[in-house]
């Protein structure tokens, strides 16, 4: 018996370890670009936190659509009077009602004019649905582009990784075959100290981009919503991307029409100024009377003990129709409707700035782009007369018609240039997906992939 419940504990405690194992494994994650922008419109957790924000905002909109529904309540009510109302008149006590009450009521209330109320906030909350459905399409724009740009950034930072570690290889053998010849006599003393400066100047670099590395790694996986143990395999390669597309050929100015007509954050910002004038109207409404209707139903009984049947109870019906008209609240209603005034104000505010900002941001996307176009022309020839550079001087110190002072200056070269030229092929693509942003097409990304 001892010896069957060891085995049923050593298999439980086998088990429990095989859970905690798996558990704690890490997972491999490979990633394409197209992987990315979808990972990032299911996993973000601030795009996740705005869908909540507009799922919210949705059930608002039903509600103000409920308040032209009737309000139907029923009402149950048991009254134990502990003392009751006595009058006395020409010498006789009257004893006013019952020891016990019981009643039943059902209750239909219809307001038929609330001073437009109830539709002026119909028509605000479908306008902030509607506004909120713009800031979720420019929040998607914004989650991809920072996705895309981490996601750059990882392919950047491999690339100089593997530059830096290519430069300290060639260090390292040019170091021993300075060593070799200075230790034969055929090297100086000063190109062996320079072969030495050279290979331990590119020790920090590479570690400067090892942690890069690591860094934007886990920049992506906080973007995706994905483990920070996780272990992430990038399946592209730094390259030239054409994201553009027809966009290229554009001017200036056709990109700012574009931009106005596609921005989800100006089309957002006209949504909420719809919205507040709507309030301007829901202030100015106050000042008008209200009406209402109303029906009871009512089964009462008076009992001067707790014993209450059916037939003890008395059925009353009633139908009221209300006008009310606050005639002087202090001038709170006019306080309201300038400060309802005030905030239409400041949209119109918030809108002319927001116009502005978007026409400076494309025009600073356009010449950025401009920019990064030009220079990745410039730096793709430095880059192939780095290498032609590279090849003939160590061609040369081979055959003794170089110094080694030489081959290290252009060594040097080819590793900037390559840097560089990884550098400009970030900023190219960069630039591209910037100015998408700025005229708000971002989404066509993923709308055509």
């Amino acid at each position: 018996m001892i010896k069957i419940k060891i085995r049923v504990l050593i298999i439980f405690l086998f088990a429990i370890g095989n859970i905690v194992a798996q558990s704690g494994e890490k997972r491999i994650v490979h990633l394409s670009m197209n992987e990315v922008i979808g990972k990032s419109l299911s996993d973000n957790l601030s795009l996740k936190s705005k869908m909540l924000e507009y799922d919210g905002q949705k059930y608002e909109e039903w509600k103000s659509y409920s308040l032209f529904i009737p309000t139907f309540n029923y009402q149950a009510v048991a009254t134990n009077n502990l003392e009751l109302p006595v009058f006395v008149f020409m010498g006789q006590q009257f004893i006013v009602g019952t020891k016990f009450a019981f009643q039943h009521s059902l209750d239909l209330s219809v307001p038929l004019f609330t001073g437009g109320t109830r539709w002026f906030n119909m028509k605000i909350q479908r306008s902030l649905r509607k506004s909120l459905s713009e800031e979720l399409k420019g929040k998607e724009e914004e989650v991809i582009l920072q996705s895309l740009q981490a996601y750059y950034a990882i392919m950047l930072s491999d690339a100089i990784y593997k530059t830096s570690l290519e430069a300290v290889e060639v260090a390292k053998a040019n170091l021993e075959q300075v060593e070799k010849f200075y230790n034969a006599g055929t090297s100086t003393e000063l190109d062996y100290q320079r072969a030495k400066a050279q290979y331990s100047s590119t020790l920090p670099s590479l570690e400067k981009a090892r942690g890069e590395k690591a860094l934007s790694l886990q920049r992506l996986k906080f973007l995706l919503n994905i483990d920070l143990n996780d272990s992430l395999v990038i399946t592209d390669v730094l390259q030239g991307l054409d994201f553009l597309r027809d966009y290229k050929s554009l001017r200036l100015e056709d990109l700012k029409t574009i931009s106005k007509e596609k921005r989800s954050d100006l089309k957002a910002l006209a949504h909420k100024l719809y919205a507040t004038e709507q309030g301007e109207k829901i202030a100015a409404g106050s000042f008008l009377p209200t009406v209402a209707l109303s029906a009871n139903v009512a089964h009462q009984a008076q009992l001067s003990n707790s014993s209450v049947m059916w037939n003890d109870y008395i059925r009353s019906k009633s139908v009221n129709l209300v006008l009310s008209w606050p005639l002087f609240e202090g001038g709170r209603r006019f306080v309201n409707y300038q400060q309802a005034k005030v905030q239409t104000e400041q949209i119109k505010t918030i809108i002319e700035q927001a116009d502005k900002g978007r026409e400076l941001s494309v025009e600073e996307s356009f010449l950025s782009f401009n920019e990064a176009m030009a220079n990745l022309e410039s730096l793709k020839e430095l880059t192939l007369q780095a290498n032609e550079s590279l090849r003939l001087s160590n061609l040369l110190y081979s055959e003794g018609m170089s110094t080694q002072l030489d081959v290290l200056n252009a060594q040097l070269f080819k590793t900037s240039s390559d840097m560089q030229y990884y550098q400009g092929l970030f900023a190219y693509n960069v630039s591209q997906l910037n100015l998408l942003y700025s005229i708000g097409m971002l989404n066509e990304l993923w709308n055509k992939n």
